[in-house]
């Protein structure tokens, strides 16, 4: 399934802009490591900008160049430019030559990297980014069998919401789960009522590959990586059966 996420880029912060719960826990983080902080998968700046807003210099990777533009704007109007570097990059190939005792990748984005083997070479590449010691941090969904087994690829309404412009927009979305392969292909579907009986769509599909807690183990320790802990919410609970995320916490050795 093709990956276009620069046709998420006008959408994102009216969907996901207010989401904050885990931005303690990455500032937690980096209070414990220092900076520089990467942040891969850093989209329009959701985490990057309390990051940096917190005195700490960030560097930001994503693979949309609009997502990116945005990122840049908002830390122009922020204030922290001058701590926020921005690459355009495929994670798969990243080399930038330079160490980090703190990687982010944040919001079930390393599941975008669909098969078992990319995901293997994303984390080689978040290792050889790794000072000795350092940390990642990688935010993942709790794969509930019940949940999976809903998602037959029927299309629903998930959101409705009033652009600056007053703008209607609405989303929707079908998500269809193949087990056997630990994937979710999702399509969301956008909308905009621009008036005269016109309407905008936008279609934009992606695929996210999901998780056990012993496979990460087994990931992890593959490509020289040791599992400090697995946490099950942005609270650091235990995980368990009804506990939201695997929260991954790992070093290298």
């Amino acid at each position: 399934m093709m990956r276009d996420f620069d046709k998420f880029a006008p959408y994102y912060d009216a969907e996901f802009g207010d989401f904050d719960e885990d931005i303690p826990l990455y500032l937690n983080f980096a209070r414990r490591t220092g900076g520089p902080v990467l942040e891969l998968g850093c989209g329009t700046g959701r985490v990057l900008l309390p990051l940096a807003q917190a005195g700490y210099s960030v560097v930001g990777v994503d693979i949309s160049g609009a997502m990116l533009a945005r990122a840049r704007t908002k830390a122009r109007r922020a204030g922290v430019a001058r701590r926020v570097a921005l690459l355009q990059a495929d994670v798969t190939h990243l080399a930038l030559g330079r160490p980090f005792p703190l990687i982010i990748y944040a919001a079930n984005s390393f599941m975008h990297h669909t098969t078992q083997g990319e995901q293997r070479e994303v984390l080689l590449r978040i290792r050889d980014h790794l000072r000795p010691g350092g940390l990642v941090i990688l935010d993942l969904f709790n794969p509930d069998i019940h949940y999976l087994s809903e998602h037959t690829g029927r299309v629903e309404l998930v959101r409705r919401w009033e652009e600056e412009n007053g703008t209607t927009a609405l989303k929707f979305q079908a998500v269809r789960a193949f087990p056997a392969r630990q994937l979710l292909d999702v399509t969301n579907i956008y909308e905009r009522n621009l008036g005269g009986g016109r309407v905008e769509r936008v279609v934009a599909p992606f695929q996210l590959r999901y998780l056990w807690p012993d496979e990460i183990s087994l990931l992890l320790e593959v490509v020289g990586l040791e599992l400090e802990a697995l946490y099950g919410s942005y609270d650091l609970e235990p995980v368990g059966e009804d506990t939201p995320r695997l929260i991954v916490v790992a070093r290298r050795r």
